[in-house]
């Protein structure tokens, strides 16, 4: 066992249901040596949190508004090597698995598994472990070695074009996109453009569907209730 497991860990969670949010903090803080050092609500203000606190431990949704969880993991995780990441979500897939772990994610837990396999998950990944749910690890025997078109797909795109990508299927304006991420708005054009010559799109409800086939929203909750129509 690491030696993590005899020091006090620091934790944030990153999740948009308040009563899960609740939830996961009761729980965890019942773990001896955790405490909470924040909670966010949407992808934005979690890394922006976690930048400010540094936490050890962070638990996110996969599907976070602003800013998804894989993206908080690719931004966050390269500048700080000693903090530790656990995935939580309703719809993995074999793809987004192994993106996860690819990218160093220590542990992915399904919402639908008990708050026990929660527990376990965080005192493992607390002691210097990894750990996967029994339903996370069926998905990821499911996916192959070669890596799917989705992934391939995925790779292609920079940070920041998913960010923006994710910021359009969010029903976003390209000045508002500019104005959250601090550059202008010529800068989002060229990366709307970007996107659409990438994904093969021609409007921002195609460039949407791409959104969710590349696992950077879900559907159909958050698109639904920004007002973009998704053809069938």
């Amino acid at each position: 066992m690491s030696q993590t497991s005899n020091h006090t860990s620091r934790l944030v969670v990153i999740e948009d249901q308040i009563m899960l949010r609740d939830l996961v903090s009761s729980m965890a803080v019942t773990i001896p040596g955790i405490t909470i050092a924040g909670e966010a609500a949407d992808g934005r203000e979690g890394l922006k949190l976690c930048e400010a606190e540094n936490p050890d431990i962070i638990i996110f949704d996969l599907f976070l508004p602003g800013l998804n969880g894989i993206e908080i993991l690719r931004q966050h995780a390269p500048k700080h090597p000693h903090a530790r990441f656990i995935a939580i979500s309703s719809k993995f897939t074999p793809d987004a698995i192994r993106e996860l772990l690819e990218l160093g994610c220590h542990a992915i837990i399904a919402k639908s598994s008990s708050a026990a396999k929660l527990k376990e998950g965080l005192r493992e990944v607390k002691a210097g472990s990894g750990y996967l749910c029994p339903i996370s690890a069926s998905l990821l025997r499911e996916s192959h070695l070669g890596g799917s078109a989705v992934a391939k797909r995925k790779s292609r795109l920079s940070n920041r074009e998913r960010e923006v990508l994710q910021a359009v299927a969010e029903g976003y304006s390209t000045k508002q996109i500019a104005e959250m991420l601090q550059v202008s708005v010529k800068t989002i054009e060229a990366h709307r453009a970007n996107l659409m010559k990438k994904l093969d799109a021609r409007s921002a409800v195609e460039l949407t569907r791409c959104a969710f086939e590349l696992g950077i929203i879900e559907l159909p909750d958050r698109v639904e209730s920004s007002g973009v129509s998704i053809p069938g």
